[in-house]
C-alpha cells in the first residue's frame, strides 16, 4: 500500500479534497465522473500469485512488479523486478486499456467490452 500511495498521493481518496472516499464515493461514482481524477495517477490495480500489475490514468501504460519468471510482467528475461517498471508487453499505443488482471502466473490488458488486448 505505501508504495501504491507513492506512486498515486490521491489514491483512496476522493480526489478533491484527500479524504477517504465514502462507502456512497465507491467506483461507482468513480466511473460516473462524480470524483475529480484529473490528479490520479493509477486507474487500476491487480494482484497476482507474486507480481503485481497497474494500469495508469492515461490508459496507455502498464507497471509491473513482482515475480517475473514465467514472463507474467511482460518483461524478458527478468525474473524478479522489485522496482515498478513500465511492461512493453502490456503497455498499448492508443490508450485504450480498460482493466488489468493478473493471475498466478498470467497478466492480460482488457478493452471496454472485456476483451483480452495483450497477455504476458
Amino acid at each position: 500500500v505505501d508504495l501504491l500511495r507513492r506512486l498515486d498521493p490521491m489514491l483512496g481518496t476522493n480526489g478533491t479534497d484527500g479524504k477517504p472516499l465514502s462507502v456512497t464515493q465507491s467506483s461507482s461514482s468513480v466511473e460516473s465522473g462524480a470524483v475529480d481524477s484529473s490528479r490520479r495517477w493509477i486507474r487500476d490495480v491487480a494482484l497476482g500469485g507474486d507480481h503485481t500489475v497497474l494500469l495508469s490514468s492515461n490508459r496507455k501504460d502498464v507497471i509491473v512488479f513482482g515475480k517475473g519468471g514465467e514472463n507474467q510482467l511482460g518483461l524478458s528475461s527478468k525474473p524478479w523486478v522489485s522496482s515498478p517498471a513500465k511492461s512493453k508487453v502490456l503497455s498499448s499505443a492508443s490508450g485504450n486499456i480498460s482493466a488489468v488482471c493478473a493471475f498466478r502466473n498470467c497478466s492480460m490488458t482488457l478493452d471496454a467490452d472485456g476483451q483480452v488486448m495483450s497477455k504476458a
